[in-house]
């Protein structure tokens, strides 16, 4: 950005789940200099925007559609700081076809009844967050299977107990590098997650549930599932073409390149504070 970068006063606000809803926040700007607001890890959608008022520009994680002002911004959830450490492997060398290794929350139940059959339970989507949590505490209770790589030849499909008691990052990481197809499933809150962000950096083709329609997604190479009863035939008809496959797997690294990348992501920041500070128009999520 040149000397343009020096108009600009950056606050870096990183919200953890567990502060308060309604809670004050207080920020100290910059009278001199345009201000920019980061705000981080705000998954509830807890912050208060009133506590933006003041910011010419935020850039905001897990943002809420609803905010239709110009001056908010989409912001990368990023990956896990081991993912970034480790190389990509050549997609023709990978070894693992299928890989998922998380907690299996209410909005991971869809996905966990494909493997585990229940007659108490449809194929289909459940609806709601309320019908979804019901059906997790049943599964809980009378479903101790949780591994499920022998369904898919060279593949780790695990369901664990609880937030972080899956594969220790380094070991997760490692893995990811080393697979052709990774399942991203929603979060316990957002549908967006960073395992998406670890797949894409890795080049792994993704299959996710619809993402929120920004610059970061929309018209990505991912895969969406709307229906995780479509899961199996869609694994099936990816495995059966491994040409499409490789395809895919390079369209996503291109994506990542291009748009979520470190480079990519600076230079989206860069263009929309750029056209802030000369007053020209600034499109939602444009490059």
């Amino acid at each position: 950005m040149g000397d343009a970068f020096n108009e600009w006063s950056f606050t870096l606000h990183y919200r953890h789940f567990s502060e308060c809803k309604g809670s004050e926040v207080h920020f100290q700007r910059d009278s001199k200099r345009r201000n920019a607001l980061i705000l981080l890890a705000d998954e509830h959608g807890r912050f208060p925007e009133s506590a933006t008022l003041g910011f010419d520009i935020v850039f905001r994680q897990y943002m809420n559609s609803s905010l239709a002002e110009s001056r908010f911004y989409h912001f990368p959830v990023g990956y896990h700081e081991a993912a970034g450490l480790v190389e990509m492997i050549p997609f023709e060398k990978r070894k693992i076809n299928l890989f998922f290794s998380g907690y299996r929350n209410r909005n991971r139940v869809d996905l966990y009844k494909q493997f585990r059959k229940t007659l108490w339970l449809p194929t289909f989507n459940l609806p709601g967050r309320h019908v979804k949590e019901l059906a997790r505490r049943a599964v809980d209770k009378f479903c101790s299977e949780r591994d499920f790589s022998e369904c898919y030849p060279d593949s780790i499909i695990r369901f664990t107990e609880w937030f972080g008691k899956g594969l220790p990052p380094d070991e997760y990481a490692t893995i990811l590098a080393n697979t052709r197809i990774a399942v991203c499933p929603p979060g316990f809150i957002s549908s967006e997650t960073i395992r998406h962000w670890e797949a894409m950096r890795l080049g792994c083709v993704i299959i996710t549930a619809p993402l929120p329609d920004n610059i970061f997604y929309k018209k990505s190479p991912m895969i969406v599932i709307k229906d995780w009863s479509n899961f199996h035939q869609t694994i099936a008809d990816l495995i059966a073409n491994p040409d499409k496959l490789e395809k895919i797997h390079q369209e996503t690294v291109i994506w990542w390149d291009n748009y979520c990348s470190e480079t990519a992501v600076a230079i989206y920041m860069a263009n929309i504070l750029r056209r802030c500070a000369t007053g020209s128009n600034v499109s939602q999520g444009g490059r």
